[in-house]
């Protein structure tokens, strides 16, 4: 029976070091490999130790033993974040589990340990067969048995080769059978006794480098930077899509601002050269199906030019090395708190006012022009910028004696759709119509409905 070191299965998707690993030690291996004061870890035997082998070079840095060494290194092996090749196999003892033994040749006959190995010579007179050293005597050949004198080959005697003779019973044989002696316990069991345990060597797997060294500082502080601008931030989340699929999104970062719930799907694509456009379409078509119309794409070491040029037109905000490091250079300022109830207001100032204390510019009557060349005219006009990304919501404030139909809804949801604006709040006294109200949950705009405004 064959043992291996095992760990947890691999995965074969990035995910964050911080739920890969098990502990802060192995972060501290994982960077002591990247900074290259670590590069390949290979055991040491040890047979006064438990295993019989070690791993200095770990132990020494985490202040482990060999074992939790192992376990550690395991489990970044199973993440594929370092690499494991065979070093070499050892027997174990089933009675002690010491894999301190050494082999041991027996008779296949009688089982006896009193074997020689050497020439094998046969006395025709007599037919005794023995181990060359039996027949020597004074500088000749004598049979220890009938005492005659061998003269000649062929003639008094031959050669079957070299062979094992046992002592014991006298068999003559081929292969001894081996048996293993544990040097702890003494035991003597035989070989389909024993087990095996295979111990590896181990390297760091520099294709994960890129990967490794965003995730063990950017990515921290830019979850820190999300969270201080008010955001939820929840990583690897699972989206479900309006086709039925499910989606992972690496981070999904979403904000409730009481009129409206932002919500920004941010990818992380890392590589050792340039990523390319498959890697960016299927971003897009990913937020695309989840919903999701605020999109940023981290990206290392940087896009090809046919990548970003899709990425500007599909209005996805890309944030590169230098593009990180200034971000999270500068001093992120908390965010407001999320609202927790709904928001209520009264007049039209109330609602300016409240967007303005979530850190929005509000501009009254504001003019856009359109995609198609035409110049719109806002109600209300919601601008704030994070440094990532900018927010615009464009709000219509509609009021009429009684509920308004489809045509209204249809016209603002055409100004902001030209404008290119996708947070769209729609404030209507005394309110919608059921096929206005249906119309706009299906075109996403958010609805206040108001007796009085």
């Amino acid at each position: 029976m064959t043992e291996v070191n095992k760990g947890p299965e691999a995965k074969t998707d990035p995910k964050p070091v911080t739920g890969l690993v098990d502990s802060e030690i192995a972060l501290k291996l994982i960077a002591e490999m990247l900074a290259g004061r670590i590069v390949s870890i290979k055991p040491q035997y040890d047979f006064t130790t438990e295993l019989g082998y070690i791993y200095p070079a770990v132990e020494q840095t985490l202040n482990v033993k060999a074992k939790e060494a192992m376990a550690i290194m395991e489990s970044l092996a199973a993440r594929n974040i370092l690499s494991k090749s065979f070093f070499d196999r050892l027997i174990r003892c089933p009675r002690c589990q010491s894999v301190n033994l050494r082999p041991s040749a027996h008779c296949p006959k009688c089982g006896s340990g009193h074997i020689a190995r050497g020439r094998i010579l046969e006395h025709f007179a007599c037919r005794y067969i023995g181990v060359e050293d039996e027949f020597t005597a004074k500088g000749k050949y004598i049979c220890p048995r009938c005492k005659m004198e061998l003269r000649t080959i062929g003639a008094d005697y031959r050669s079957q080769g070299v062979l094992y003779k046992c002592r014991d019973c006298s068999e003559v044989f081929n292969v001894p059978f081996l048996k293993w002696r544990c040097l702890k316990c003494s035991s003597l069991v035989g070989e389909d006794e024993v087990g095996e345990v295979i111990i590896y060597a181990y390297s760091f797997d520099e294709s994960k480098r890129n990967w490794l060294e965003f995730e063990l500082q950017p990515k921290v502080r830019f979850v820190e930077f999300l969270k201080q601008h008010g955001y939820k931030v929840t990583e690897n989340a699972q989206v479900k899509g309006r086709s039925g699929a499910e989606h992972i999104v690496d981070i999904l970062a979403t904000r409730d601002d009481g009129v409206v719930t932002h919500t920004v799907a941010i990818g992380i694509e890392i590589a050792r050269d340039r990523i390319g456009l498959d890697r960016v379409l299927d971003f897009d078509v990913k937020a695309y199906d989840s919903g999701i119309h605020d999109k940023i794409l981290v990206v290392i070491p940087e896009l090809g030019e046919e990548a970003r040029k899709f990425a500007t037109y599909q209005r996805i905000k890309v944030l590169e090395p230098k593009d990180m490091e200034i971000l999270l250079a500068g001093k992120a300022q908390p965010g407001p708190e999320r609202v927790k109830e709904p928001f209520e207001f009264k007049s039209r100032s109330e609602l300016m006012q409240y967007l303005e204390k979530q850190g929005y510019k509000v501009k009254e009557n504001a003019e856009v022009k359109g995609r198609s060349g035409a110049l719109h005219s806002i109600d209300i006009l919601a601008t704030k910028d994070e440094g990532i990304i900018t927010h615009r919501i464009a709000i219509g404030v509609r009021k009429d004696e009684k509920p308004m139909g489809l045509d209204r809804v249809f016209d603002f949801d055409d100004k902001a759709y030209d404008s290119g604006i996708l947070d769209k709040v729609f404030v209507v006294a005394p309110g919608l119509t059921k096929e206005a109200m249906q119309f706009a949950r299906r075109q996403g705009i958010k609805v206040f409905e108001v007796k009085e405004l």
